[in-house]
């Protein structure tokens, strides 16, 4: 007869995004019985593929943080997500550097092409000897604080758990590092621009476009300083087989440790006892699955005022502000097309934008969009001789939302057919050529994955809250912790990762057990 104090511990994980393969992941190798509830057929999230007549159209992988060292990279060698796909394939083979980071284009023709070169010491010269050689000095300091950036790492333990050790290696490693982060952590990147004492107006408008991530929202200072540091120190590549195989590799090593799925298991209730205890979830079906501890790895707008409690729960101050006062990432549209035709594009990703006026896609006035060319460098995305182009834009949730069947059809067909002339364009005759199309919206990413006002990377990281961890355990509720893109600024893939990590990390304390990673 079993001995109850022997039994594992049952651990329900909403949503099989990064987040919840993640905890699943640490959860089995701490000894926990873990459950990944996905609302999809499949794991992955928004680190998704899907294949159409021989093309695999990628929504997600452009390049991932921590391919080659550092806090992150431990994480995704723990998940398996950069290991070989056989013992005949190195890393070297799968990860891949681009030279070029993104291509800038200015469609009205004032400022012409910006190259940002992932190598610093070649992005200086470039500069220096092709767009702005009176702000040599500038663009000097400017190259040299990215350089110095890419000594900083993150912690590997949560919040709460740090001991003076991690602390005083984390300043030795980072010491370098201390007075860029003090001075423009709280900075814009205009501020940045005129803190070095840029003149050229070509150069501090591109940099202040580079920085733009959604509507009326710019990437800090810092933020801008660390993503080029990452390219420069080539811990930023981008891998072979892109999302799909990603996922594919990290589910196979949950599945390796035990860990189970039920999919098309959309959870619409956490189950609350007296106020105060998570008893586990309810389905969209009726059904209630019961466990000892729930993890929410999923959007957390829905969990915090719709799913816990079925609606009734208190939301906190300290969580009710983020939601009702911090901007979230606006919506990508993004269009693919299979083409019968080799095309070699000048860079990986090539970002067009207008200076004087808007482009107009289907309802969108867009400030720019990009095409990228994955298949250049990455041969499982479309059969020989062949490519794929990917467009994608910014698009307000608020187009979307109210749009009824027929406008929504409309819409689609319109943003086609606009991208058509787009690529025509830029590639001249390709639309000859062109033989699968598909395109995700705003709506797509909503529907498949749950997430608040198609947000993708939740909220967005500005100089009010860059570096703030949001509260994952909630106090007087038990039984419950949140992981996921909406628990820090910024989401994206790895702090997603990280903050499955952290979740099991901090239970495993509570549960006095060593952690095993």
């Amino acid at each position: 007869m079993d001995n109850k104090a022997d039994k594992e511990k049952e651990i329900l994980i909403i949503g099989g995004g990064i987040a919840g393969l993640s905890a699943g992941i640490y959860a089995r190798k701490n000894g926990y019985a873990a459950t990944i509830l996905e609302q999809h057929d499949k794991p992955g999230g928004q680190l998704t593929a899907w294949n159409r007549n021989g093309y695999r159209f990628d929504f997600c992988l452009q390049w991932l943080c921590g391919t080659r060292h550092g806090v992150y990279h431990g994480i995704w060698n723990e998940l398996g997500a950069i290991q070989p796909a056989s013992t005949t394939t190195s890393v070297i083979d799968i990860v891949v550097d681009h030279e070029i980071f993104i291509k800038l284009v200015d469609e009205s023709g004032e400022y012409g092409e910006f190259f940002v070169y992932a190598d610093m010491d070649r992005w200086e010269a470039y500069l220096k000897n092709e767009v702005a050689p009176e702000d040599a000095q500038g663009i000097h300091k400017l190259c040299t604080m990215i350089k110095t950036c890419a000594k900083l790492d993150e912690f590997e333990n949560p919040p709460g758990m740090r001991s003076l050790w991690d602390y005083a290696c984390y300043l030795y490693k980072s010491w370098s590092v201390i007075p860029v982060i003090v001075r423009y952590l709280k900075k814009s990147i205009k501020e940045l621009i005129d803190d070095l004492g840029l003149k050229n107006e070509k150069l501090r408008y591109v940099l202040t476009q580079f920085g733009q991530i959604g509507e009326d929202s710019e990437l800090p200072a810092l933020g801008l300083l660390m993503m080029l540091a990452f390219q420069h120190d080539k811990n930023a590549g981008y891998l072979k087989g892109g999302s799909a195989a990603m996922t594919q590799r990290v589910r196979e090593e949950y599945e390796k440790l035990g860990g189970k799925f039920k999919f098309n298991a959309k959870v619409v209730e956490i189950v609350v006892e007296n106020h105060s205890v998570v008893r586990g979830v309810k389905l969209e079906n009726g059904e209630r699955v019961l466990a000892d501890h729930c993890i929410s790895a999923c959007d957390g707008h829905t969990v915090l005022y719709d799913m816990l409690g079925g609606g009734t729960y208190d939301v906190p101050s300290e969580l009710k502000k983020p939601y009702e006062e911090w901007s979230v990432f606006t919506p990508l549209v993004m269009v693919a097309f299979g083409i019968d035709k080799t095309i070699v594009s000048d860079a990986h990703d090539i970002g067009y934008f207008s200076p004087k006026s808007k482009i107009q896609i289907g309802r969108t006035m867009a400030d720019g969009y990009n095409i990228m060319n994955r298949s250049m460098y990455d041969d499982t995305l479309a059969p020989k001789g062949k490519t794929v182009l990917e467009i994608e834009f910014m698009s307000p949730w608020e187009i979307w939302e109210t749009l009824s069947d027929d406008e929504y059809a409309q819409e689609k067909e319109d943003i086609k057919k606009r991208c058509i002339e787009l690529l025509e364009k830029h590639y001249s005759g390709v639309s000859a050529n062109l033989e699968v199309f598909d395109l995700a919206t705003p709506r797509t990413t909503a529907r498949v994955t749950g997430v608040w006002k198609g947000a993708y990377e939740g909220f967005v990281p500005g100089v009010n809250n860059l570096g703030t961890y949001l509260p994952t355990e909630l106090d007087g509720l038990t039984n419950f912790s949140m992981a996921g893109q909406w628990v820090t600024p910024g989401g994206g893939l790895p702090p997603s990762a990280q903050s499955g990590r952290w979740a099991i990390q901090k239970l495993a304390k509570k549960d006095n057990k060593k952690f095993k990673h």
